[in-house]
């Protein structure tokens, strides 16, 4: 089964010149690093953990779509599908073409009942990414 790849991260040029970079290398950076603990956090089962730390991502870089969708996951695991519902929304209108984000979107959708509204979800995911075997198994 095909894996729903994560997009490569969009970065915009801060302004304020040469500091202004340096402070969103640096953001970027630490984001990154915050992310990599949550990943690691969420492979031990460490899921409140992982959200917090996605969380911090996030704060970093409000922007990357992943840090949203990852967090969502985390926050599913522990039953916080509202708030896997809002990072899964944000990841969504931050990269409206990444079937992942439509994927998030419809779990959390489908644990808090909202059925119809998850099946467009997962459509929506299967549109976008229409040979993907992990989305035709449903």
């Amino acid at each position: 089964a095909a894996a729903i790849a994560d997009p490569p991260p969009t970065r915009t040029a801060p302004s304020g010149g040469a500091t202004g970079v340096a402070a969103a290398v640096g953001a970027a950076a630490q984001a990154c690093r915050h992310k990599e603990e949550g990943n690691a956090a969420l492979q031990a089962g460490k899921h409140a953990e992982a959200a917090r730390l996605y969380g911090k991502a996030i704060e970093c870089d409000p922007t990357d779509p992943v840090y949203h969708s990852n967090r969502s996951a985390a926050f599913a695991a522990i039953h916080r599908f509202a708030a896997a519902l809002a990072d899964a929304d944000e990841a969504a209108r931050l990269r409206p073409g990444w079937a992942k984000a439509h994927v998030r979107r419809g779990a959390a959708l489908m644990a808090l009942g909202r059925l119809e509204e998850a099946q467009r979800a997962y459509g929506r995911a299967a549109a976008l990414e229409p040979g993907n075997a992990q989305l035709r198994q449903g």
